[in-house]
């Protein structure tokens, strides 16, 4: 049994949304309408992302280049990952987003050694992106939920941060979520234990006050269960 602390990457460990930033520097005007077709639910998030990606000529040099020039971490994330360290947490990045910026922002701010699930991205004639789940299974739908209920079939204790539409199922499986934006807005009053945050100082000290107290009652219910 593990204890993760589950993190969405864009509008949560950087302040914006990095897909959009590559999309609208790079992507073909397309982009738009398939965001529109994103917003009357006729695309999920993963399938707007690979379409979103074909439209894209740019290489990855080019657009890791240009992540890491744009990308502002927010504030206390460092602090985070150096309490979990300590305190007997593993922090796990599940993104709906590109690997190739994932890797590149989390890599130039010295944290390459964080685990980091990502849709995988590739480059033959066009670029192309997929989602696989923890099993292998290549889906267009629910790639964050396929991973937080792994770790909970797992038997892992769960703490998910986020503040998307696009976290919300996945939120709903976790013990604890801290939300802010539209995750906050959606589980307000049917989450118990639920957090708002604007910093990952927020996250932790709300860890550092409540967090043994939730691992012995999961522990003892663990227990109970088996």
């Amino acid at each position: 049994m593990a204890n993760i602390i589950c993190l969405d990457f864009d509008d949560t460990i950087v302040l914006d949304n990095t897909a959009r930033q590559i999309h609208e520097r790079f992507a073909a005007p397309g982009w738009l309408a398939l965001g529109e077709r994103k917003a009357r639910g006729e695309l999920t998030v993963e399938q707007y992302n690979a379409a979103t990606l074909d439209l894209v000529e740019a290489t990855r040099e080019e657009m890791m280049e240009f992540v890491v020039s744009v990308a502002r971490p927010r504030a206390g994330f460092g602090e985070l990952l150096d309490w979990a360290h300590w305190n007997g947490w593993m922090a796990a990045v599940v993104s709906n987003g590109y690997d190739f910026y994932v890797d590149a922002v989390l890599d130039h701010l010295g944290f390459d050694r964080v685990a980091r699930h990502a849709g995988r991205t590739s480059k033959d004639y066009r670029w192309r992106v997929r989602y696989y789940s923890p099993r292998g299974v290549v889906l267009e739908d629910g790639f964050k939920v396929s991973y937080v209920a792994a770790f909970r079939a797992a038997g892992d204790f769960v703490v998910y941060v986020g503040d998307g539409e696009s976290d919300v199922e996945a939120a709903k499986l976790a013990p604890v979520v801290f939300g802010r934006s539209t995750l906050l807005e959606r589980l307000d009053g049917r989450h118990e234990r639920l957090y708002a945050f604007e910093t990952f100082g927020d996250v932790r000290n709300v860890l550092e006050r409540e967090g043994t107290g939730w691992l012995e009652s999961f522990s003892s219910t663990t227990a109970a269960e088996g």
